[in-house]
């Protein structure tokens, strides 16, 4: 049998010389782009983690945010009592403490939501606009 230049194995079944050469030359021409699409997975992992990290201060907020609402609960079974039971003085000063309360809820609530929101779903826009630049740009 003999060796034409459309044959990709030799006889013996090993590749040739020139299959060799090429795989080698395919090789070297693609390794740039194996390592910029390496480096486009390692940024956006690393923003992906930047993302959870924000929404998760956001979830321990939003967790405060909670603990704070259930203090207000019971302020308020506070204030009731109070006021049933006692004069101004007390009333006064347990609704004080349950306005501030509130508030404090109200603010924390709304800034871990909008953490969460920032956070989630974790998409690297950065790495993907990025790498969309870098594209057309070529």
């Amino acid at each position: 049998m003999s060796t034409t230049d459309h044959d990709y194995t030799t006889t013996t079944g090993k590749p040739s010389f020139r299959d060799t050469v090429t795989a080698g030359l395919v090789q070297k021409a693609l390794e740039p782009v194996l390592r910029a699409v390496r480096n486009e997975v390692a940024s956006a992992r690393r923003e992906i983690s930047d993302r959870a990290n924000g929404a998760k201060t956001g979830l321990v907020l939003a967790g405060i945010a909670v603990g704070f609402a259930l203090t207000t609960l019971v302020l308020l079974a506070g204030l009731v009592v109070a006021l049933i039971a006692l004069a101004l003085p007390v009333w006064a000063a347990v609704g004080i403490t349950f306005v501030v309360f509130a508030i404090v809820t109200a603010v924390l609530g709304v800034v871990g939501l909008r953490g969460i929101r920032r956070g989630v779903p974790p998409v690297p826009k950065d790495t993907i606009h990025e790498a969309k630049e870098r594209v057309t740009n070529r």
